[in-house]
């Protein structure tokens, strides 16, 4: 049915369980996985400082997140061999989360996107913006959204 599946994570709670649900799914069809993980590269990190920011500070800036990626990433793999499930993993730094996870579907040929939805709604959903969403509108394959 799904031959290469693409699943996200943003290292949340929320995001595990997609993990969780993605890893069973490509485990019974016996399809190819890749774990993706986008995070925000550092000129709209928000952080004070701007322009006026050491060089050595943006270095420390993008080496945490990839630390934090390389976790996130590092225990989806975990979960995988314990179902054993083949999986590759990506890291990303993108603008637009749901951009960079359309372009890998896109990319890799995946047939599946699995990702969370946090299940904001009202302001707190205009306020932050729904990557999912977006993902949902955009893709051109099959999205599985877990809650």
């Amino acid at each position: 049915m799904y031959n290469h599946i693409l699943i996200t994570t943003d290292g949340s709670a929320h995001s595990a369980k997609s993990v969780d649900q993605g890893l069973k799914l490509a485990q019974k069809l016996n399809s190819k996985a890749t774990i993706i993980t986008v995070t925000a590269p550092y000129t709209i990190s928000g952080l004070p400082g701007g322009w006026t920011d050491t060089q050595a500070f943006i270095d420390q800036y993008e080496e945490e997140w990839k630390d934090f990626a390389e976790k996130t990433l590092s225990e989806a793999k975990k979960r995988a061999d314990e179902l054993n499930v083949a999986v590759e993993t990506m890291h990303t730094s993108d603008i637009s989360a749901a951009d960079s996870i359309l372009e890998a579907s896109k990319k890799l040929g995946c047939d599946l996107i699995v990702m969370a939805s946090h299940g904001r709604t009202g302001l707190k959903r205009m306020l932050l913006g729904s990557q999912t969403n977006e993902v949902i509108n955009m893709s051109e394959v099959p999205v599985l959204v877990v809650r």
